[in-house]
């Protein structure tokens, strides 16, 4: 057996096993470039960020009279991108970490969402804690190895990039767009898969910190970012002095004006409690939080962050370089649409599988079928559902974050019982993108109620780009969808042709 013929199998079955989760983290990623922006459509109340009217001392008293005893508490200030204040605590007890937004002009605390935030923790642990950590992480090994394994098994790779024929025979056109929406975006994947695996190399890889530190976690990534920390002293905590003070001392530390990144106060109802100003993330790709540590009580400055190590200084260039948050709207544009390539890859790559083997009424091309319509056209369903119910729900409803995330699982369910019932025919595909039409066409028109009336024309005429751009997405998206399912309504059943020509010998 050949080499190419080795990785053929490689390439097929590498893909195939992980497919549905690699397209939930793909899809979900793709979102997620956008959710600081989806945030803000969530939350229609807001405007644009001309002039911050709150303070962090203003902020940090919210977060008191709400926790008044707490391991520490962090805000982070508004910015463009996010015209409100991000504040949380750390609950005393076991318990998981609470957050709200606060409006940077009124002060006054914004209804609970889960926001564009519930795409990204979708992306990198599929909601699911450590456990889901090491699934994306195994699925993103699978993907380096089926990217590799591809670019050996087509070696006429640039030939390939050149060749579509849409009204080829079926298995023939979906390998053609598989192999050209490869080869498109196969650098950026190839970059996003490895950043990715890098990015939590000390949860994959804990053999050395076992080691040198005892699985002390936090010893190590003290140690490597050059941070502070400060024990407990065990005595009541001296009245806080001003975090809006401190914050101009921080610059002062830094020597220019950089925008300020996470506050963060580590146990403030004791005597050595400490307040911590991190430097944002701007333009840079490097995140060089380079933070400065005061005292709460007096104000003194404590600690100065040094530059990272070389070591920690690639680690954080790869980091900012997958978590494109350097660069402007233009380059979150470009990664949106090469993170939707990466999609239609995924899902070429499937239907190839399928095309190849439902004359040979292969056991499995049922169940994959299946799966496609629940995962491929069941997880854009769900996530439009997500963005109809937030701005549905009253905004003081109770619970109103766990709402919203139900009702991405109830649409992800129906998305699944559809598909079953279907069993994955044509016919289901064009029912799935009537529906996604639907839902994308209906949230533009969502805008029209509620707090601001004829949002979509205002933002415009008020400059608001940002919040258009959302709009005028979803308007293409659902005119895409609708030209699918009347394309999807026309095409006729064809008896599946399948032929033994040398390309698809090695698919």
């Amino acid at each position: 057996m050949s080499l190419r013929q080795s990785m053929s199998g490689l390439h097929t079955w590498s893909g195939l096993l992980v497919s549905w989760v690699l397209f939930v983290v793909l899809f979900s990623g793709t979102l997620a470039v956008f959710d600081k922006e989806l945030t803000r459509w969530m939350l229609p109340q807001l405007q644009p960020l001309e002039s911050i009217q709150v303070g962090a001392d203003q902020v940090r008293d919210l977060i008191v009279e709400r926790a008044p005893r707490t391991h520490g508490y962090w805000m982070l200030p508004p910015s463009e991108r996010m015209p409100y204040w991000t504040a949380g605590w750390e609950p005393e007890g076991v318990g998981e970490f609470q957050s709200f937004l606060v409006d940077a002009r009124s002060g006054e605390v914004l209804p609970r969402t889960v926001g564009g935030n519930f795409f990204f923790e979708l992306h990198y642990e599929l909601h699911g804690g450590i456990i889901g950590l090491y699934v994306v992480g195994v699925a993103g090994l699978f993907m380096l190895v089926a990217l590799v394994s591809g670019v050996i098994v087509h070696r006429r790779i640039f030939k390939d990039f050149f060749t579509l024929r849409p009204k080829a025979a079926r298995q023939r056109a979906w390998l053609d767009a598989h192999n050209v929406l490869g080869v498109l975006g196969l650098p950026f994947h190839l970059l996003m898969a490895y950043t990715g695996l890098a990015i939590f190399i000390t949860f994959y890889m804990t053999a050395g910190i076992q080691a040198a530190y005892k699985n002390d976690m936090e010893r190590f990534e003290h140690e490597v970012q050059g941070a502070f920390e400060r024990e407990e002293l065990g005595k009541p905590a001296k009245p806080p002095k001003s975090i809006d003070r401190m914050i101009l001392k921080a610059r002062e530390a830094w020597g220019d004006d950089s925008a300020v990144g996470w506050i963060n106060v580590e146990h403030p109802n004791d005597a050595a409690a400490m307040v911590q100003v991190r430097r944002a993330v701007d333009r840079s790709m490097v995140n060089d939080q380079r933070t400065v540590s005061f005292d709460s009580g007096t104000g003194a400055l404590l600690h100065v962050q040094p530059p990272y190590t070389p070591g920690y200084h690639t680690y954080a260039w790869l980091t900012g370089l997958h978590m494109a948050q350097f660069g402007n709207h233009l380059l979150r544009v470009m990664y949106f649409v090469l993170g939707l390539v990466g999609c239609a890859m995924v899902f070429g790559g499937l239907q190839v599988w399928v095309s190849k083997r439902e004359a040979r009424s292969h056991r499995g091309v049922a169940v994959v079928r299946v799966l496609n319509g629940a995962v491929c056209g069941g997880l854009p369903l769900a996530s439009l559902a997500l963005l109809a119910a937030s701005r549905l729900l009253p905004a003081g409803m109770i619970g109103r974050e766990r709402w919203e995330a139900t009702a991405f699982v109830v649409a992800w369910l129906l998305a699944l019982a559809h598909a079953l019932w279907r069993r994955g025919g044509r016919g289901m595909a064009r029912e799935q993108c009537g529906a996604l039409a639907a839902l994308a066409l209906l949230l533009p028109v969502l805008g029209l109620f509620g707090p601001e009336p004829g949002r979509l024309t205002t933002r415009i005429a008020e400059g608001d780009w940002l919040m258009a751009g959302v709009e005028l997405g979803f308007l293409v998206t659902g005119v895409l969808c609708a030209f699918l399912a009347w394309c999807l309504g026309r095409e006729r059943a064809e008896p599946v042709r399948v032929r033994r020509g040398r390309t698809e010998e090695f698919a």
